[in-house]
C-alpha cells in the first residue's frame, strides 16, 4: 500500500483517526457509513451479491455475517442485562478492581457501558448490511447468564474478558470466507474493535493486554455451536425459524469448517 501525499489523503486519515477515538465523527457514524458503502452500487459487480435477491439460497457472505450477527446479539444482550442488573455503584465498588488504581476503578463502569454501545451498533450495522444484500437477519436469541455470568461483578468481568477474545477469535476465522471486498473492510472494522475490548479486559483482569503477536482464529461452525447452552454456551434456545434458517443448529450447518476457504 502506497502513501498519499494529497491534503484529501491527509484529512482522510484524520476522520478515520477521531471515528476510531469517538470523536466528533462518532463510530456509529463511521460503521454507518461503511454498511451504505457496502449497500451502494460498488457490490453489484462482486458475483454473488447482485443475485442476492433473486437465488433461493442466501450467499455465503450472508450466512458468515449471520454468524457474526449471532455472536453480536449474544454480547450486546450481555453487556445490556449485566450492566441493568448491577448497576453504576455497585459495579464500581466491586472488588474486582481493587489493585488497578483510582482511573481503572473510576471508568469501568463507563467503559463497559462505552463496549455496550458498541455491540449494540455492531447488531444494528449487520441487520443493516445483511437487509441491503436481500439477506434476512437472524433475531436475539434466549440467553442464560444469570447463575454463572452474573454471579458477581467479578464474574461478568470474567466472563466479558472470555467473550471478547472468543469474539476475535470468531472474526479471525469467518474473515477469510467473505468473498465481497467491501465486506471485509467492514467486518475487519469490527474485529479490531473487538480486540481493543479484548485487551482492555485483559487488563481488568490481570492478565497481559495483547499476550501473543497473533491471534488464534476459530472456525466459524465449531464457534456457532459452542455458544448453545447444551455445547456449555449461554444460549438456552433460539427462535425457529432462526432468520432464513430454519434453526440456529442450520445456521451452523452451513458455516465452514475451516479458517481457510477450502480450494
Amino acid at each position: 500500500m502506497t502513501e498519499g501525499n494529497t491534503e484529501g489523503t491527509r484529512a482522510d486519515a484524520r476522520t478515520g483517526a477521531r471515528a476510531a477515538q469517538g470523536g466528533p465523527l462518532s463510530r456509529k457514524r463511521f460503521l454507518a457509513g461503511t454498511a451504505a458503502a457496502v449497500a451502494g452500487g460498488a457490490l453489484v459487480a462482486v458475483p454473488g451479491v447482485a443475485r442476492a435477491h433473486t437465488t433461493p439460497e442466501p450467499p455465503r457472505d450472508i450466512d458468515v455475517l449471520n454468524y457474526a450477527l449471532t455472536l453480536e446479539h449474544l454480547e450486546y444482550a450481555f453487556y445490556r442485562d449485566g450492566l441493568d442488573k448491577f448497576g453504576e455503584r455497585r459495579f464500581e465498588n466491586a472488588d474486582v478492581f481493587d489493585g488497578l488504581g483510582r482511573y481503572l476503578r473510576r471508568n469501568a463502569h463507563e467503559n463497559f457501558v462505552r463496549i455496550r454501545e458498541h455491540e449494540e451498533t455492531h447488531v444494528e450495522t449487520l441487520e443493516s448490511v445483511i437487509k441491503s444484500l436481500g439477506g434476512k437477519p437472524v433475531p436475539e436469541a434466549t440467553y442464560n447468564f444469570e447463575k454463572t455470568a452474573f454471579a458477581s461483578v467479578a464474574k461478568f468481568v470474567q466472563v466479558a474478558q472470555f467473550l471478547e477474545n472468543t469474539g476475535v477469535s470468531a472474526y479471525d476465522g469467518a474473515i477469510a470466507h467473505i468473498e465481497a471486498a467491501k465486506l471485509l473492510t467492514a467486518s475487519a472494522t469490527i474485529a479490531t474493535v473487538e480486540a481493543r475490548h479484548a485487551a482492555y479486559l485483559n487488563l481488568l483482569n490481570r492478565d497481559v493486554p495483547f499476550p501473543k503477536a497473533f491471534d488464534e482464529p476459530a472456525a466459524p461452525r465449531a464457534i456457532c455451536r459452542a455458544v448453545m447452552a447444551e455445547n456449555g454456551g449461554f444460549i438456552v434456545s433460539a427462535p425457529r425459524p432462526y432468520g432464513p434458517y430454519k434453526s440456529l443448529d442450520a445456521l451452523c450447518a452451513k458455516l465452514p469448517t475451516t479458517v481457510t476457504p477450502s480450494s
